[in-house]
């Protein structure tokens, strides 16, 4: 059932023009999505509380946010852009407007 769901969605996503990653689960309820720490909790504790970077969220959340960046991680996302759209290397970059050219970012 779980493949047959994937399956589905990403179809709807490629269908809708956003992007569609497979991210292993492992890790991302263990590890603080702000410093990377491992805090290990039972499943019953639903907060996740970092004693290295005192972050305080849901454990769902805390999750969710590790998930997002592995997925953009792994396609080479997360490099830093300037506003006008092109690597930050210290060098000025031509602004070019297009209406044509996007990217658009979706979490469902």
């Amino acid at each position: 059932a779980w493949g047959n769901f994937l399956t589905k969605l990403e179809a709807v996503a490629v269908k809708r023009g956003v992007w569609f990653v497979k991210v292993s689960p492992h890790g991302t309820t263990v590890n603080c999505s702000s410093c990377g720490h491992k805090v290990p909790k039972k499943l019953s504790v639903r907060l996740h509380e970092c004693p290295r970077c005192n972050l305080t969220m849901d454990r769902d959340e805390n999750a969710a946010v590790n998930v997002l960046n592995k997925a953009l991680q792994m396609h080479g996302v997360g490099l830093t852009l300037s506003a006008c759209g092109g690597l930050v290397d210290g060098q000025p970059v031509k602004q070019e407007t297009s209406e044509k050219e996007y990217v658009q970012l979706s979490l469902f």
